[in-house]
């Protein structure tokens, strides 16, 4: 549930993890409603949206994100507490230097 964009130090995932904004049946759903709309209703039809959504499901992967440096690792779900430890041990000294704010929200 983060992300480089929330510029965190220390990303793992677990090997069932699914790195995406949107899971494989939306995306489905959403980006490939054409290749199987002209398909009737049924086995057919079912059975495509199956295939395209294992087709999505295998790229999404948590060993792809961690192949293009988008997690730092991949863990057992046993060793959680390990990684979450050691992520809380690197920075335990880290400040961060926001810039100062020149107008907050101003109150209504």
């Amino acid at each position: 549930m983060n992300g480089l964009a929330y510029e965190a130090d220390y990303l793992v995932g677990w090997p069932t993890a699914e790195i995406a904004v949107m899971g494989p049946d939306g995306v489905v759903n959403i980006a490939f409603r054409k290749e199987y709309e002209d398909l009737p209703e049924g086995k057919e039809r079912d059975a495509k949206k199956i295939e395209l959504a294992e087709m999505v499901r295998a790229n999404i992967n948590p060993y792809l994100a961690a192949g293009h440096a988008l997690i730092d690792d991949v863990i057992d779900p046993a060793d959680t507490r390990s990684a979450i430890i050691a992520g809380l041990r690197a920075n335990r000294d880290k400040q961060v230097f926001r810039p100062w704010r020149k107008h907050g929200v101003m109150p209504v």
